[in-house]
C-alpha cells in the first residue's frame, strides 16, 4: 500500500456522525481539512546525544543553584547509590534511568505554522532536532523558543517548508467536532468532539479543553483541527503521562515568542500562595512573591482568577498555569465582607519541569535508594 492510497483510505473513514442538540445526526466530513493539513505535517526526532547535552546543561544549572542555597534547618534526607556512595538528591522531580539503561530516541508529531517554523513537543530543552517531512526527507531543526508548561517547542529550519497551517484566534466551544492528524510513517487521524469548556484537569498544563476521541490515543504533538483545517490545539503530555489538548492560545503565544526580535522561552509562573486543604482559602503568602507584593493576605478567599471561576485550590493552580512568568493575572478575593480585585505579577517558578509522555517499556525506575541507620532515615 503506497502512502497516497493510505491517506485516502484514512480520510474516507472520517466522515462520521455527531449528534446535534435536537437529537438528529449531522454528518461531519473532515476529508478536505485533512487534505489541507497533510503537506504541513512532519515528525521531530531527538537523539540521545542531544538529550544528554541538555541534561548536562540542566544539571550544571541545578548544581550552581544548589551551591548558592542557604543551609537548611531541620532533618535532611540524603541519597545513596546501592554501593553506599552519596548522590545528589532528585531535583525538580526529574528521574534518572537505571545505570546501564540505553537512552532512546524520542519522536513527536509536528506541524508547520510558517514557511520555516514548526511546532512540536519536546521532553527536554535540547538545541537541535531532526525534522522529517512526509516524503521522508530529513532536515536540521533549531529550537528557538520553548514553553516549559506545555512542552511545546517552536523549531526553525533553514529551508522553506511545503505548507503551513493557520492557528485559530478563537477558543473552542463544547460540541465542536475536531480531528487529530499526525504523521507516523503514514498519515494517521482520530476524530473526536470538544466535550466541555476548559477545565482544571490536574494535567499540569492549565485549563484544557476536554476532547472525547473515539479511536486510539493521538501521537504527542498531533495537530487538532476543526472541519476547516484550522488548528485549534495540539496534543501534549499531562503530568500523569497521558495526553491533553493545549489550547490555540498556547500555540499563538509560543509563535509570538519565537517570531519576535528577541526569541525567548516561556517559563512557568509562580503566584506565591499556599492554601488550606484543598479549598481556595489562602493559608499563607510566600514572602517576596508576586502575591505578597500585590497585597494578597492569609485568610483571603480566592473567587476568580482572570476569567476562571474558582471552586478549589486546583482551579487556582490551573488558572495560573494558563499564564507565564512575568504575566499579570487579576485575582478576585473575598476579604471579610469586601470583594477585592488584585493585580498579581507572576514570578518565575523554581521548578521548570517539562511534562513527559508515558514510556512504552513501563515505569522508569530511580537509581537512588534510601538508607536506614539505627531505625532512622538518613
Amino acid at each position: 500500500m503506497n502512502h497516497r492510497f493510505s491517506v485516502l483510505t484514512l480520510a474516507l473513514s472520517l466522515a462520521i456522525p455527531f449528534a446535534s442538540s435536537a437529537g438528529a445526526q449531522n454528518l461531519v466530513d473532515f476529508r478536505e481539512a485533512i487534505r489541507t493539513a497533510e503537506p504541513a505535517l512532519l515528525t521531530v526526532t531527538v537523539s540521545p546525544q542531544d538529550r544528554d547535552a541538555a541534561v548536562a546543561r540542566r544539571n550544571d544549572a541545578d548544581q550552581a543553584e544548589q551551591d548558592n542555597e542557604q543551609p537548611r534547618k531541620g532533618p535532611r534526607i540524603e541519597f545513596f547509590n546501592l554501593d553506599g556512595q552519596a548522590m545528589r538528591p532528585l531535583l525538580n522531580g526529574r528521574q534518572r534511568l537505571l545505570a546501564g539503561a540505553r537512552p532512546q530516541q524520542t519522536r513527536s508529531a509536528a506541524f508547520a505554522v510558517a514557511p520555516s517554523l514548526l511546532i512540536a513537543v519536546l521532553d527536554s530543552d535540547v538545541q537541535n532536532v531532526q525534522v522529517t517531512n512526509r516524503h521522508g526527507e530529513d532536515l536540521v531543526g533549531t529550537v528557538v523558543a520553548m514553553d516549559y508548561v506545555t512542552g511545546l517547542a517552536a523549531i526553525k529550519v533553514d529551508q522553506s517548508l511545503e505548507s503551513s497551517l493557520v492557528v485559530s484566534v478563537a477558543a473552542t466551544e463544547p460540541g465542536m467536532p475536531v480531528v487529530a492528524a499526525w504523521l507516523d510513517e503514514v498519515l494517521k487521524t482520530d476524530a473526536g468532539m470538544i466535550s466541555s469548556h476548559p477545565i482544571a484537569s490536574g494535567s499540569g498544563v492549565g485549563m484544557t479543553p476536554e476532547i472525547d476521541f473515539g479511536g486510539s490515543q493521538p501521537m504527542t504533538g498531533a495537530a487538532v483541527l476543526d472541519v476547516d483545517g484550522i488548528v485549534v490545539g495540539a496534543m501534549v503530555p499531562s503530568r500523569d503521562g497521558g495526553l491533553v489538548c493545549a489550547r490555540a492560545a498556547d500555540l499563538r503565544r509560543l509563535i509570538d515568542a519565537a517570531s519576535g526580535d528577541q526569541p525567548h522561552n516561556l517559563k512557568r509562573g509562580l503566584v506565591g500562595i499556599q492554601f488550606e486543604g484543598g479549598g481556595p482559602l489562602v493559608l499563607e503568602v510566600s514572602p517576596d512573591s508576586g502575591a505578597a507584593a500585590a497585597g494578597v493576605k492569609a485568610g483571603d478567599l480566592i473567587k476568580k482568577v482572570d476569567d476562571f471561576a474558582i471552586r478549589d485550590a486546583a482551579d487556582v493552580v490551573a488558572a495560573v498555569a494558563s499564564r507565564r512568568a512575568g504575566d499579570q493575572v487579576e485575582v478576585v478575593v473575598r476579604r471579610g465582607d469586601e470583594s477585592l480585585t488584585i493585580a498579581v505579577e507572576l514570578g518565575e517558578h523554581p521548578q521548570q519541569r517539562i511534562n513527559r509522555a508515558s514510556v512504552d517499556t513501563g515505569v522508569i525506575q530511580m537509581e537512588q535508594a534510601f538508607e536506614l541507620k539505627d531505625g532512622k532515615l538518613v
